[in-house]
């Protein structure tokens, strides 16, 4: 193989170096905002709502499940249930990390 071959095979499989540029920009404009979102101090009742509502809501979880999903509202319910409990999650898992 020539030196440009291989050259345009590892071009192929890894990517451009443009796009390796966009990613890394992306996740350090990510991190960036992450970082701002750690040091505003109206988050920190977000996070505290957020880790106790994560803890509170699978105790909803268990009427639903011992009595069964029978009906589509139920699922409605549960499927709600699980997105807003990983919402909780993600709000409140830096709570108390210090």
């Amino acid at each position: 193989m020539t030196e440009s071959t291989l050259q345009n095979e590892s071009n192929s499989t890894i990517g451009s170096p443009a796009e390796a540029g966009e990613g890394t920009a992306g996740r350090t404009r990510l991190a960036g905002l992450y970082d701002r979102y750690q040091e505003h101090t109206l988050t920190t009742p977000f996070e505290v709502v957020g880790f106790w509502s994560a803890i509170a809501l699978p105790f909803l979880y268990v009427p639903l499940l011992f009595n069964g999903i029978s009906s589509q509202g139920e699922l409605l319910t549960f499927v709600g249930l699980l997105a807003l409990n990983f919402a909780a999650l993600l709000a409140g898992h830096s709570h108390k990390q210090d």
